[in-house]
C-alpha cells in the first residue's frame, strides 16, 4: 500500500508530497498505515466535496491524497478545514512517519 499527501496553499504556495510506502517501512509501520487507511474509511469518501461555507482563505492548506492498494488507488481532495477527522490523522501520521518521503515544488508545478 502507497500512500501519497500533496499539500498545497498556505502563505507561500509551495506544493509538497509525502509518500508513505508500506514496502519501504518496518512491519509495525506498515501495518498501522493499512490501519490508518482502514479508520478513515479512504475508499468510501467521495473524490471531491464542494467546499463547506463557501469561504476560503489565501493561507488555508489544500490536500490531495491517493492510496494505491493492490488494484486500486483512489484520490480525495479537501480544502483543510474541511478534512474528517480520521483523514487529517492519516495526513498527519504520513507526514511523521520515519521512511516516508517528502518533496517541494514552487507554486504552479507538479508535486516532486
Amino acid at each position: 500500500m502507497k500512500v501519497s499527501v500533496v499539500r498545497g496553499g498556505g502563505l507561500a504556495g509551495l506544493l509538497e508530497t509525502t509518500t508513505a510506502d508500506s514496502e519501504r517501512l518496518g512491519g509495525d509501520d506498515a501495518a498501522r498505515l493499512r490501519r490508518k487507511v482502514d479508520e478513515a474509511g479512504f475508499f468510501d469518501l467521495p473524490g471531491d466535496v464542494p467546499r463547506a461555507g463557501g469561504v476560503g482563505g489565501a493561507d488555508r492548506f489544500h490536500y490531495a491524497v491517493t492510496v494505491e492498494d493492490a488494484d486500486r488507488a483512489h484520490t480525495v481532495r479537501r480544502a483543510e478545514p474541511d478534512l474528517p477527522e480520521a483523514l487529517q490523522a492519516l495526513i498527519d501520521w504520513v507526514g511523521s512517519v520515519p521512511g516516508a518521503e517528502t518533496g517541494l515544488a514552487p507554486p504552479g508545478m507538479p508535486g516532486s
